[in-house]
């Protein structure tokens, strides 16, 4: 009965044990499943508490179901991120030298309380049981934004590490920027859904404020529930990468998501180097066969060796110096660089290639123009209806 209780709640949007107690006076479903007797918010909890693995199994099964029964599609799949604020504020956001700071004092009055604590004469037992449990919480948050600040250390450059911060009270939370233009302490929540009955599959909290690692995770999250995989997958342009490009075509699923185009990618970049707008990369263009290419000026840039740059081959041309030296133009379009200009552009790979024709085609893009509608509504249900900020 109290799977059941479950199940049909959650089919209702309805997660809270007390809100699901207080239905079962009107609710039709769950009178009909009760046979007209209450039961309590505490015994919904304890269970769901207690038997969670299970429940998530079930629920797996209950969605696999589902797809067999032909209620859920999951052939096709959306993937959308949406920032949910900490309950920490961003005052509780503190570099190394705080933190190692507030632990020392921590411990200081531990060690205050232990030594009055054998003191008969102090003060009463409740309140000096009270005083040591938020002494040690203390200790125990400032321990564990430490140990999290320490594998930020690991992946951030040396010269960014100090200015690294990590929240006091809740060290998993990230500083994030939202919609409205605010920072503050925040989860991204990462939620995928079907399309034919617009269900979630999978939800999943993660501190990265970028949805660009989210997808490939998402995709085996829902392969361990289902044991399927989709054949697309729907999302913004904010998981549109070169690694899920290639990952999700070796699994050989169709990924969907407008890509960024070169111009946007550049635009710093060259404002950095002092090259002008006329002279950006994507202003080049090939020559046919690939050997050559010709700047917005008639100069021939000729190709002259590949790299690999974090994993991706990159094609290297470059102009004769004397072409360069003698052009009206080469303040604007060399910019800082001493020497003659010179190029580097991505040699796509087979999945690339397929995955940006593929983006061009007009039924692509009418299957593209539904996510919005369906990949977004769980995010204004959770923070729009029901207001989990």
């Amino acid at each position: 009965m109290l799977v059941s209780i479950w199940m049909y709640s959650y089919s209702m949007g309805v997660a809270s044990a007390r809100a699901i107690e207080r239905m079962m006076a009107y609710e039709p479903g769950l009178r009909w499943l009760t046979a007209d007797q209450e039961v309590n918010h505490h015994s919904l909890s304890d269970f769901r508490v207690g038997h969670q693995e299970a429940l998530d199994e079930l629920f797996a099964q209950m969605l696999a179901m589902l797809e067999t029964a032909g209620v859920v599609n999951l052939k096709r799949l959306l993937q959308d991120g949406t920032k949910v604020r900490a309950v920490a504020g961003s005052s509780s956001m503190h570099r190394r030298k705080t933190l190692e700071k507030r632990l020392r004092e921590g411990r200081r009055v531990i060690r205050k309380l232990d030594e009055e604590a054998k003191n008969e004469e102090g003060m009463d037992a409740r309140k000096q049981a009270a005083q040591q449990r938020a002494a040690r919480e203390a200790v125990e948050r400032a321990t564990a934004a430490l140990e999290k600040l320490k594998k930020l250390e690991e992946k951030t450059k040396e010269k960014e590490k100090k200015e690294l911060r990590v929240s006091e009270s809740e060290a998993e939370a990230r500083k994030m920027k939202h919609a409205d233009g605010s920072w503050a302490p925040s989860y991204n929540v990462q939620i995928t859904t079907e399309e034919q009955s617009r269900m979630v599959v999978s939800v999943d909290v993660s501190s990265d404020a970028n949805d660009t690692q989210q997808l490939l995770p998402a995709i085996e999250r829902v392969n361990q529930m289902t044991g399927a995989r989709p054949e697309q997958i729907i999302a913004d342009n904010g998981y549109a990468t070169r690694k899920n490009v290639e990952g999700t075509a070796v699994q050989g699923i169709e990924l969907i998501a407008p890509w960024k185009e070169d111009k946007s990618r550049e635009a710093g970049a060259c404002r950095r180097n002092g090259i002008g707008e006329a002279f950006v990369p994507s202003a080049f263009g090939m020559k046919r066969g690939g050997k050559s290419m010709e700047c917005p000026a008639g100069k021939q840039l000729v190709r002259i060796g590949e790299r690999v740059h974090h994993g991706v081959v990159k094609e290297i041309y470059q102009a004769e110096a004397r072409e360069c030296g003698r052009c009206r133009y080469r303040k604007e379009c060399c910019g800082a660089r001493s020497g003659p200009r010179r190029l580097e552009r991505v040699k796509e790979t087979g999945a690339m290639r397929a995955y940006l024709g593929r983006m061009k085609q007009r039924v692509v893009k009418a299957v593209y123009s539904k996510r919005s509608e369906i990949a977004e509504f769980p995010h204004l249900w959770a923070k729009g209806v029901k207001k989990w900020r």
